[in-house]
């Protein structure tokens, strides 16, 4: 089995405060100043390397934390937005037949992420949600 580590570019200005930002979001560790783990060992590793060049223009893919269900999505958003993070819309809707709700937020660095509830099949049978 293979390990996936996210790498997150940062500024010197914002390395410690988005490592510390999401070692508190997602309750990792911080086994090196920029290295952080899973203590379960089951989700991906983050590493956030410090580089030259400013942020510019919007993430080309981005990080989903998904909340047990729709209930739990609002609480977790304050949750994270206290930890330091900037809420920039919420979206609700039906998508392809199942819900597709979100929040879409940045973290202390200006890198886009979302908080989201399962998608949940809408009308006739119910498989699975996603």
């Amino acid at each position: 089995m293979e390990t996936i580590a996210i790498t997150v570019d940062c500024g010197a200005d914002d390395f410690e405060a988005v490592t510390t930002f999401w070692a508190a979001v997602l309750g990792y560790q911080r086994v090196l100043p920029g290295y952080l783990v899973d203590p379960a060992g089951m989700r991906p590793r983050l590493s956030f390397d410090v580089v030259p060049e400013p942020k510019v223009v919007k993430n080309r893919w981005h990080v989903d934390l998904y909340v047990e269900n729709l209930e739990a999505l609002e609480p977790r958003v304050r949750e994270i937005v206290e930890l330091g993070a900037t809420a920039l819309h919420h979206y609700d809707s039906i998508t392809q037949g199942y819900t597709n709700a979100f929040t879409t937020l940045v973290d202390p660095g200006g890198n886009e992420f979302c908080v989201c509830a399962p998608h949940i099949p809408v009308g006739g049978s119910s498989p699975e949600s996603i």
